[in-house]
Formats: structure tokens, C-alpha cells, sequence
């Protein structure tokens, strides 16, 4: 009698522990040139067609969820300014750099109120967060991104799914975002 119980419960004991196995999911460390590190669902997998300038670009089709990274030398922010007469426009910081950012995205993408930043602490490092739903290529899609200040670069932190699944991929995003680590050893400027 206890066998055929148990039988019983076997398909619904199958379903909780592939429940418990797809919400635990394993993550992976990216070390990325000794100037970063940021963790990644297991699935991920290496693209180079998400954004030309990205250092890192990885993608889980099935759960549609992808995340890029870029980063530059906090210079480069500085020449930019200089070079196209930005100064009056934007601040030679992290507030101004991701405000930059944040203007100059690709008319492609459409959005129609651009939320208001969140400052915050990642790691130690200051930051900058904003989520968005906004619709590009036809897609709704919903952003998560920050910007990051590191010992000598500005990295931009971008991680996004289709707009349906945000309720069910936000913790993920977030997590992905809040695992990012400057490793960067050369000096500060």
C-alpha cells in the first residue's frame, strides 16, 4: 500500500523537483580581460551579435535573457565632451556619463517615458540603475541597466527579455547586475 502511495506521488514529486532544479539555478563567473567579473546563469551562452562594442555579450535564447557590457576609460568621457562641446549638457561624471548614454540610444528603440535614475552601490562602486519597457524591432522588451563607476572605466550594464517575461526574469536581471565586480588592478586616475 505505502508503494502504491508512492507511485501515486511520483509524478507530482517529479514536477516540485524540477521546479526546485530550474529556480537554483547554477551561475557562472566571467572574468572579463582583468578589468571586471560578473556572474552567469549556467545557460548563458557567448554572442558577438548583440552589440559591436560590448567586451561581453552572452544570451539564453530559450528564456529570452541576454546581457551585455560595455565599458570605456573614464577619458574617453572626458575627450568626448571636450571634442563635441558637451560640457554645458553633461557633467564629467558618472551622472553625466550615464545621462549620455541614456540620450544617444539608438532611435530604434522606442520608449515612451524614459524612468528616472535610481543612485545606488554596487559592490562598492557607485551606480546608477534605471528599467524601462519599450519596444524595439517591433518587440515589447523590458531593460534593466546600470552604469558603473570603476577605479579607471565607466561600464554600462545592460540585461533585457521580452516584456511578458519580466515579472518571471527581474530577480535574474538583477542578480546578473548586482554580481558585477571591478578587478581591475591599474591606478585610479
Amino acid at each position: 500500500m505505502a508503494f502504491t502511495t508512492t507511485l501515486k506521488r511520483l509524478p507530482l514529486l517529479l514536477f516540485i523537483a524540477f521546479l526546485v532544479l530550474s529556480c537554483g539555478q547554477e551561475t557562472k563567473t566571467m572574468n572579463v580581460e582583468g578589468r571586471y567579473s560578473i556572474d552567469l546563469p549556467e545557460s548563458f551562452k557567448k554572442s558577438k551579435e548583440l552589440n559591436d562594442d560590448a567586451s561581453l555579450g552572452y544570451e539564453d535564447p530559450l528564456r529570452e535573457l541576454y546581457v551585455i557590457v560595455i565599458d570605456e576609460p573614464k577619458d574617453a568621457l572626458e575627450s568626448s565632451l571636450e571634442i563635441n562641446s558637451l560640457y554645458d549638457t553633461y557633467t564629467n561624471d558618472l551622472k553625466g556619463y550615464s545621462q549620455l548614454i541614456i540620450d544617444g540610444m539608438d532611435s530604434s528603440v522606442s520608449v515612451k517615458e524614459m524612468p528616472p535614475f535610481k543612485d545606488t552601490v554596487i559592490n562598492g562602486l557607485k551606480a546608477r540603475e534605471v528599467s524601462f519597457e519599450g519596444v524595439s524591432s517591433g518587440y515589447r522588451v523590458y531593460w534593466k541597466l546600470a552604469f558603473i563607476e570603476g577605479k579607471s572605466r565607466y561600464y554600462q550594464i545592460m540585461v533585457w527579455t521580452e516584456a511578458g517575461r519580466r515579472k518571471k526574469q527581474e530577480a535574474k536581471m538583477a542578480a546578473i547586475i548586482n554580481s558585477f565586480k571591478d578587478t581591475d588592478k591599474s591606478k585610479s586616475r
